[in-house]
């Protein structure tokens, strides 16, 4: 017996180094490097060019939630713009660290765990706006380690008895993820207080509930400020029932209809760009990284076979720890679910798919030919990601250099000059999946591309532009059109300077320098049309 259980410890050694490799294969397609994309240009491009950080963005912008993850925007992560690569670096070791972690506090608490459950946790490729774009892993990734930490000094608690400095650890490390996400609260507080209830702990339930009680005391306090009070409206009780019904179809959509486009068009994408690259040492290293896990977890022994009434136990704890993440979309009116939103219920949804795959594939052999597979999709998966968001930030940055060449001359690309900016695409370039801020362009708000170009030319003096999409209502006066840089982007990318020549009462021709027609803007209709 003791001489099979050092075997299976040394498999799970070998595995968590495989495991490693495959996390750096992740992101590893780009040469490790980093492409910011809409929020990046402002928390990690333009904050860090003034000169009192904490004053002029954390106390007067950001402090208002999330405070320790504005903070490490700040005077951590920040520091390395433009070269954001260490970063993300951090940020995948935190997601590996968070995979071991989570394999230990199942482990003691008998909850299965295997290799397919690290698998589905570190690589499942929903997960890749949470753990690749730095505005949400910063948060989500950052939070979950510190919260899954947490939980293992419990555990230990727990197990061996060891009670202050085990209870101190588990009390700051619960506190300190509290601050980086709100999801990363409802998860954090739910497991610790299940699994001090299941241990009859009445007493140390004092501990999260007290934590829960500083944060929320903190976000009352400071809720004057930033976008709390509005975002932060409560639902409705007569309410509460359909929007929580809207919640969970916005979390159906996410799992099943977006999270299905990474496999019929990601892969398919993914495929194509390792194909038309040339990349065949990198297609072989994610196939010797697959069969490699899928031989180790043929190899793994299985745990004994579990009785019906605890494979049900295991079901509803993986429900649960699904939708306690979702908590705050719950009771918040104005909010809803993103791709990232879902990282945190990748716990209870491991558990579930964990003991889902092991009822269906109950020979060891298939158990490890569809890990390694889905191994080896899930990396090539990411192959796509990681360039469309390449081809994003690239077509970000070309676009704002041809917007300043354009504006620069001009003498009035200052301060709070009116700059407009017709013909404007919401989305430059096109990416496998495409949903709410999944890999998007700065062009699709106004103020992440003020933030790029600020970022992008380093200059915090530069106007912000007004976006004027085809066909799309923005309302402009006459005196906008009259006063304001006008600016046009072409088809193939370029930005020209406008000049405006009224042809009826309210109706403006968009000129070339040239003389050309570039479109036309109805200020009764506010609709700019190109011609």
């Amino acid at each position: 017996m003791t001489d099979g259980k050092h075997k299976q410890s040394a498999v799970w050694t070998f595995f968590w180094l495989t495991f490693s490799t495959a996390m750096l294969l992740k992101y590893g397609y780009a040469g490790w490097n980093y492409y910011p994309t809409i929020d990046d240009w402002i928390q990690y491009g333009l904050y860090r060019m003034y000169d009192d950080k904490y004053h002029e963005i954390f106390l007067h912008l950001t402090y208002h939630t999330r405070p320790l993850a504005s903070l490490a925007d700040l005077y951590v992560w920040g520091r390395f713009w433009p070269n954001l690569a260490f970063p993300l670096f951090v940020m995948t070791a935190m997601h590996t660290a968070s995979c071991y972690l989570l394999y230990r506090v199942f482990r003691k608490l008998g909850l299965p765990f295997g290799i397919l459950s690290a698998v589905l946790f570190g690589l499942l490729p929903v997960g890749s706006e949470a753990t690749y774009w730095l505005s949400a892993s910063t948060r989500l990734v950052v939070g979950m380690f510190f919260m899954l930490v947490s939980l293992v000094f419990l555990i230990e608690v727990l197990e061996k008895n060891r009670k202050a400095g085990y209870l101190i650890g588990f009390f700051l490390f619960q506190l300190l993820s509290f601050g980086f996400y709100e999801q990363i609260i409802a998860l954090g507080a739910a497991s610790s207080c299940l699994i001090l209830l299941w241990k009859k702990r009445w007493i140390w339930l004092l501990l999260p509930i007290s934590n829960v009680g500083l944060i929320a005391g903190y976000y009352v306090v400071c809720k004057a400020g930033g976008n709390v009070e509005e975002r932060g409206q409560t639902v409705a009780a007569e309410r509460f029932l359909n929007h929580a019904g809207g919640v969970f179809h916005q979390f159906y959509t996410i799992m099943i209809q977006v999270h299905g486009e990474f496999y019929s068009k990601g892969f398919v994408n993914s495929l194509r760009v390792l194909g038309e690259r040339h990349s065949y040492f990198y297609v072989l290293a994610i196939l010797f990284v697959s069969v490699g896990i899928g031989w180790l977890a043929y190899r793994l022994l299985w745990d004994a076979e579990q009785s019906g009434g605890r494979r049900a136990m295991q079901a509803g704890l993986g429900i649960i720890l699904t939708v306690i993440p979702l908590a705050p979309f719950f009771v918040l009116n104005d909010t809803g679910l993103a791709l990232r939103n879902v990282f945190p219920s990748f716990i209870g949804i491991v558990l579930l798919l964990e003991m889902a795959f092991r009822l269906l594939l109950r020979r060891r052999a298939v158990y490890g030919a569809v890990t390694g597979l889905l191994v080896f999709v899930f990396l090539v998966i990411h192959v796509g990601e990681v360039t469309d968001y390449q081809k994003v930030s690239e077509a970000d940055r070309q676009m704002v250099q041809h917007i300043v060449a354009a504006a620069e001359p001009t003498g009035k690309f200052r301060h709070s000059s009116p700059v407009y900016l017709f013909g404007a695409k919401e989305q430059l370039v096109p990416v496998s999946v495409s949903f709410l801020n999944h890999v998007r362009s700065s062009t699709a708000n106004d103020w992440s591309l003020y933030g790029a170009i600020r970022a992008i030319e380093a200059n915090r003096q530069y106007s912000s532009v007004t976006q004027v999409p085809e066909e799309r209502v923005v309302p402009l006066s006459a005196v906008n059109v009259e006063t304001g840089l006008l600016l046009g982007l072409e088809q193939n990318g370029i930005v020209t300077v406008l000049h405006h020549k009224e042809k009826t009462a309210g109706s403006y021709e968009l000129l070339r320098p040239d003389g050309t027609y570039f479109g036309v803007y109805d200020t009764s209709h506010q609709v700019f049309t190109r011609q």
